[in-house]
């Protein structure tokens, strides 16, 4: 059964300055953010990661839902999900915290240093010190594993961001988040269907600590030890998938479980 929302009259919420890769169109309605499709199959991707993240050890994800959106004469694939945000808090982008703390762009401080891990390290230590969070580390290295076990190019500076209560001054973690470019999702530049997904995936750069997903989930994980436990299996991939199929051709359907057996065969300690 197809889910569709009519959000014709509703503002669209400027994204221009925070994405790096496209310009998905997004709306606040009611306590819900929708987002629609724009490079090719993003909502796909969130629906199914957040899906499947509930066999994980992951606690702290955003879920995402598949809808068809109306909106200015078109009908769109996306997705929506609940707000995460309470009363009288704000999200704040590691890079915004740099902006504010160091005067600098955070991708431009990170090409100070040489290595991934020295990158991991100032990172982790500048958002520690500023936050007074704990366990950042195990966060942001929770947050590469699954970047690279879903193949997500789009973890930019604006996409690693943090809480805040704007009346006691106190952080807390984001839940995970953004995972819409994933997957080979940008099928209209980078990655058009019939491409060869093994052509695909050694295109694919990660961010944004090195353009390798597998030096920077080795980096993490030797400084902060692993974090991300998987216990899915190929036949919940299967079921997960069928809950977008009524909004996506096969060619899409196939691909992406492909991708997903792939990376669950190649990341096979990540599982239980």
């Amino acid at each position: 059964m197809i889910n569709t929302i009519n959000l014709n009259g509703y503002d669209l919420i400027d994204t221009k300055v925070t994405s790096s890769k496209g310009n998905q169109q997004k709306w606040s309605v009611d306590d819900l953010w929708y987002k629609a499709d724009h490079m090719g199959y993003e909502a796909l991707c969130e629906v199914v990661i957040s899906k499947l993240l509930t066999k994980s050890n992951v606690n702290n994800f955003v879920a995402y839902h598949p809808t068809k959106i109306e909106f200015d004469n078109k009908t769109l694939n996306g997705c929506y999900s609940k707000n995460f945000k309470g009363k009288n808090e704000s999200i704040v982008t590691l890079e915004h915290l740099a902006k504010s703390w160091l005067a600098n762009s955070m991708a431009k401080e990170l090409l100070n240093y040489q290595t991934p891990e020295d990158k991991i390290k100032h990172t982790v230590n500048f958002i520690e010190k500023v936050t007074h969070l704990e366990n950042v580390g195990a966060y942001i290295t929770m947050m590469l594993e699954l970047d690279a076990f879903f193949l997500n190019e789009d973890r930019h500076t604006n996409n690693i961001a943090f809480i805040l209560n704007d009346e006691t001054g106190e952080f807390r973690f984001c839940p995970y988040f953004d995972f819409g470019l994933s997957l080979l999702a940008d099928t209209t530049e980078d990655y058009p269907i019939g491409l060869d997904i093994y052509k695909g995936i050694e295109k694919i750069k990660a961010k944004p600590f090195n353009d390798d997903f597998d030096i920077q989930l080795e980096a993490a994980t030797k400084l902060f030890g692993d974090q991300l436990k998987l216990s899915f299996t190929n036949y919940d991939i299967e079921k997960t998938i069928e809950t977008v199929n009524d909004y996506y051709p096969i060619e899409i359907i196939t691909r992406v479980k492909s991708l997903l057996y792939n990376q669950r065969h190649k990341y096979i300690y990540m599982f239980d």
